[in-house]
């Protein structure tokens, strides 16, 4: 019986996620709260603080989309401890990107560049290439935005390069992000720092993709 009510309980408690879940996406926010609480104190109630990790996860996507920065951090640092400290980097990586996007919204950047780094090189360590090429992506959006064109241009080329040798998913998004850098850097400085990563000359067969894209932009002032 004990076992039973103890099983009944885990069920509710995901039953209850979901239930936050769909609430978040109709953004009914304090009712999707409420639900991920209740599934937080079953299972910390019960001592499966591994999984209640993924309840402070989804706490801190709320207070995210509700732009509560402060909160959104407490919850994803509760969940990044319990990850590390179960050895689920891989997990951990997931909180360190949401992390960055907090720090980001925050004008943290130090903080944010940091994080993306952090999450970037555990998706190159567990080879999860679209991640790694999205948060590559976010960490140069962040150098760019500061104008440090120098130090964002060779970060847009590693993703660029990931998402051309691995799922091509974001292949536009790329060739208009490097036409930029084209446009500030110069097509001297472009070649050089695309050499220096690639061990290649020039940006090869997407060349002309980058170019054309840059030739639109200064059409379009």
């Amino acid at each position: 019986k004990i076992y039973e009510d103890a099983r009944d309980l885990y069920k509710a408690a995901t039953v209850y996620h979901q239930l936050g879940i769909v609430a978040q996406q109709q953004r009914q926010f304090e009712q999707a709260e409420q639900y991920y609480f209740k599934a937080l104190k079953i299972k910390e109630d019960a001592g499966d603080f591994y999984n209640a990790a993924s309840e402070y996860h989804q706490l801190g996507n709320v207070a995210y989309q509700q732009r509560q920065f402060e909160q959104a951090e407490q919850y994803y640092f509760k969940a990044l401890k319990i990850k590390e400290d179960a050895g689920d980097f891989y997990s951990a990586a997931n909180v360190y990107h949401q992390l960055g996007m907090v720090a980001e919204k925050q004008q943290q950047f130090e903080d944010a560049i940091s994080y993306y780094q952090k999450a970037f090189g555990i998706y190159e360590q567990f080879q999860d290439w679209y991640k790694a090429s999205q948060t590559l992506a976010k960490w140069a959006r962040v150098l760019e935005a500061q104008s440090n064109f120098s130090e964002a241009l060779p970060i847009y080329i590693r993703g660029f390069v990931i998402d051309i040798e691995h799922h091509q998913e974001f292949i536009r998004w790329y060739v208009d992000a490097l036409a930029r850098m084209l446009r500030v850097s110069g097509e001297n400085q472009f070649d050089t720092i695309w050499r220096e990563v690639t061990g290649e000359e020039g940006a090869g067969e997407v060349r002309k993709a980058i170019w054309a894209a840059r030739d639109r932009f200064d059409k379009e002032g």
